[in-house]
């Protein structure tokens, strides 16, 4: 999992801020891509499937737009233990609590 907190250019697309995240993962296919509400905050949650480092994986990725910030959010695993690991993964989406400005 990989939780990055970046400045954000004004008029940033999450969508193309997500597209430059995806670049490592090889042999990629999207299997979902969502615009989103994260804790009110404008998100978009894409569901791929690929290869890292010669393994499939399947991954979860969050972009949410932050005040002048963007928060990345990636959860990934092999392909076959994903199912069992994301619920975990889900958890620790519940628990975070966005800086109040």
């Amino acid at each position: 999992m990989v939780v990055n907190v970046t400045p954000l250019k004004q008029g940033a697309d999450l969508i193309t801020l997500t597209n430059h995240l995806l670049i490592a993962f090889e042999g990629k296919r999207i299997i979902s891509r969502d615009n989103e509400l994260f804790q009110g905050r404008e998100a978009v949650k894409t569901v791929l499937e690929g290869r890292v480092e010669k393994t499939e994986i399947k991954a979860e990725v969050y972009v949410v737009r932050g005040e002048a910030v963007c928060y990345d959010i990636i959860f990934w695993a092999p392909r076959d233990a994903f199912p069992r690991r994301v619920e975990t993964f889900h958890q620790l989406l519940a628990s975070i609590h966005f800086p109040q400005l």
